[in-house]
């Protein structure tokens, strides 16, 4: 599998580069959707201005967000705040409000901000990202200083899972510019299915992290407190031209890179790789090829169903081990803070 690097969207501070994968590159495109749905999404999203001091000095950035409670709570992409020492948010009337971070989720990569509003503001509704089918319209709403069309549509092409392991990122061709991030990604009824995060190195394609993973941790968001299942590995994504560098008979599944001290898959005697001067990998992990029955494709959605579930919960995993299939139970964990 080729990669691809894609980049998170924010103005004027140097941020983290996200990992990446490959897929097509069809060019962007404009469509029409419905006008006063649109524009009334548009209302909602809102220019975020964060401050950072660092050695004595202060710099700043620009992203976006959206205003999803009426009272004034705001959903943006974590990044856009992370290590900020004061934001402020300008609303689409002009207004520029205080704002405090209510909870962050690194994982996902949102944060949900509060300003005190002395009116109902305008907001929109979190539809369900996994209505979505592959060519549907999709529009980007932001606040990036090179928006000067206004919203910018394009097509829905799938759900990515290996660009952050586990994490939905909707992949669209709609454009998106750096200070996006934290925006909207709409369908054409003015819905959101999406928080704008990252673009392709390119500019052609956006990633979104999708509505129905962000619901799920929308309350303990709310709490300020998201906490997430873990394994404890490093792996990559067991291909033919791997399993034949490697002398593997097996052509499906997940090689255990590392597995991380005092894990639950350490507890549960996983097996990690050792370093080999033959090989690009590490050898001698384990395979992980099914987890509760399902098979294992990718290293993605392996992860992506370790986030599904709980703290404390019991996974099965079948392995194999050295040519040898085993079964294992792990106990999942807690998440430690990224």
């Amino acid at each position: 599998m080729k990669q691809r690097v894609v980049q998170p969207l924010i103005c004027g501070v140097l941020v983290l580069t996200a990992l990446a994968w490959a897929a097509p590159s069809p060019a962007a495109q404009t469509a029409s959707p419905p006008a006063f749905a649109i524009e009334t999404a548009d209302r909602a999203v809102v220019l975020i201005t964060a401050t950072y001091r660092a050695g004595g000095r202060a710099a700043r950035g620009s992203g976006s967000g959206i205003i999803i409670d009426p009272s004034g709570v705001i959903l943006t992409a974590g990044h856009v705040v992370d290590r900020a020492s004061s934001l402020e948010v300008q609303l689409h009337s002009g207004e520029v409000l205080p704002a405090d971070v209510v909870g962050t989720d690194r994982v996902y990569d949102i944060a949900l901000l509060r300003v005190d509003a002395v009116r109902p503001l305008p907001a929109v509704t979190l539809a369900a990202s996994s209505l979505l089918q592959r060519g549907d319209t999709v529009v980007a709403l932001g606040r990036a200083p090179r928006r000067q069309a206004g919203p910018t549509a394009g097509t829905f092409l799938e759900i990515d899972l290996e660009a952050r392991a586990g994490v939905p990122n909707l992949l669209s061709t709609a454009v998106v510019y750096p200070g996006d991030s934290g925006g909207a990604l709409v369908n054409e009824r003015g819905e959101v299915i999406g928080v704008i995060v990252a673009i392709t190195r390119n500019g052609l394609l956006s990633l979104s992290v999708a509505t129905d993973a962000i619901r799920a941790v929308l309350t303990d968001l709310r709490a300020g407190d998201v906490r997430h299942p873990w394994l404890g590995i490093t792996g990559r994504t067991l291909t033919e031209d791997l399993a034949a560098e490697l002398g593997l008979a097996l052509h499906n599944g997940v090689l255990i890179l590392e597995v991380l001290p005092h894990s639950p898959a350490s507890l549960a005697g996983l097996r990690g790789g050792r370093a080999n001067s033959t090989a690009d990998v590490p050898t001698g992990g384990d395979v992980i090829t099914a987890i509760d029955g399902r098979p294992v494709t990718t290293f993605g959605a392996l992860a992506a169903y370790i986030l599904s579930k709980h703290i404390g919960d019991p996974v099965t995993l079948e392995i194999n081990r050295d040519g040898h299939a085993a079964t294992t139970t792990v106990i999942l964990g807690e998440r430690p803070t990224l």
